[in-house]
Formats: structure tokens, C-alpha cells, sequence
């Protein structure tokens, strides 16, 4: 029967468990490793993950802000377009509406003539209404008689030159021709009567 050596049978479990020892630490270390990288990276994407969250919600609230912004200045654009339109069927309106500007001309009268400071329209006549020549509008003419002293006098005059105008909405108007005469008697205290010829205009639809 051979002999058997001791010695060796326990150096070969000695290098047996050596061997074994450093596969488990190298394993041991594997996972530890893999474990940390892969705990960095959920770190890492976890921080972008609450990044990114936050950017959505100041992006939300952005975006809410925004919205309300343009609500509201969408609003004001629709009241400012609503309010031209209003004024531009008063300064340009769709048909000759001599009747409105029949009652333009009275307001103006009551808004001017007083006792000292006199402005009368004794006579109004309209026209027949012609089209321009190149068909982009209408005008109704029309001729009025008045009595004025020479301060409503320069007031009329200015009336009919600001016409057109969006913020006063006075019908759009010009004058063609001014025939006038001064009442130098005693007790005119300085009147005019004259006769104007003026267009008003309208669209041509």
C-alpha cells in the first residue's frame, strides 16, 4: 500500500482554499463593484429624473402664465378691433346715413350756438350722391346755409377738417366751396352768413 504524504494532501487543500478565497473576493468585489456603478447610475438618473421634473413644471407654469398673457392680450386686441370698427362705421360708414349726419350737424349746433357766440343752420340740402372714379367710395354732397360769428365760424371749419378722425368720430367729410358775407350792421356784432358746399363720404358696397 503506498504511503501517503500528509504534508501534501494539506499544502494542496492550503492552495485549494487560497484559491477559493481569492475567486470569492474577486467575486465579492465584482458584485460590489457592479452594485456601486450601477447605484451611481439610478443616482445619476434619479437627479436628472427630479431635473427634468422640475424643468416640466416651470415649463407648466410657463406655459399657464403665457396662456393668461395672451388671453389677455387677445382680449384687448378684440376690444381695440371692436372699438375701430365701431368708429369706422361712425367715420366711414356703409350707406350715405344722412339722417346720423343730419343729427351730427344739429349736436354741432347745440353744442355751439349761444346768445353771444351765434351758430345757426337755417337750410340743409343733400345732393345726388356720386361714386369716385375709380369706384373705391361713394360721397353725398350736400350744401348748407348758415349764420355764424366769426369764432363758431373758425369751430365749424375745424370740425369738417377733423373729420375722419378715429378718436373723435366725426363722419369723413371736406370742403368743395365756402361762398360768404359779413353782416356789418350794428347790431350783428360781426356775423357771417355763408353758404358750404361739402362731400361727405361713405363706402362704396
Amino acid at each position: 500500500m503506498a504511503k501517503v504524504n500528509y504534508q501534501e494532501i494539506i499544502d494542496k487543500q492550503k492552495r485549494g482554499i487560497t484559491f477559493y478565497t481569492v475567486l470569492c473576493v474577486l467575486f465579492v468585489g465584482l458584485i460590489g463593484a457592479y452594485t456601486y456603478f450601477n447605484w451611481v447610475d439610478y443616482s445619476l438618473h434619479k437627479e436628472a429624473v427630479a431635473q427634468n421634473e422640475t424643468v416640466i413644471q416651470d415649463l407648466k407654469s410657463q406655459t399657464v402664465s403665457e396662456k393668461s398673457e395672451y388671453q389677455n392680450q387677445k382680449k384687448l386686441f378684440d376690444d381695440l378691433s371692436d372699438g375701430i370698427d365701431a368708429s369706422l362705421k361712425e367715420v366711414f360708414p356703409a350707406g350715405d346715413d344722412y339722417t346720423e349726419l343730419t343729427r351730427a350737424f344739429d349736436h354741432f349746433e347745440s353744442e355751439t350756438d349761444r346768445n353771444n357766440n351765434k351758430f345757426v343752420i337755417s337750410n340743409i340740402e343733400y345732393q345726388d350722391i356720386q361714386v369716385s372714379e375709380d369706384g373705391a367710395y361713394k360721397c353725398l354732397p350736400l350744401r348748407m346755409t348758415i349764420s355764424s360769428s366769426e369764432e363758431n365760424f373758425t369751430k365749424f371749419l375745424q370740425y369738417i377738417e377733423k373729420s375722419g378722425s378715429l378718436l373723435d368720430k366725426v363722419r369723413l367729410m371736406d370742403i368743395q366751396s365756402i361762398h360768404m358775407s359779413f353782416d356789418e350792421s350794428e347790431n350783428s356784432s360781426g356775423v357771417i352768413n355763408f353758404s358750404v358746399k361739402i362731400n361727405a363720404y361713405f363706402q362704396n358696397i
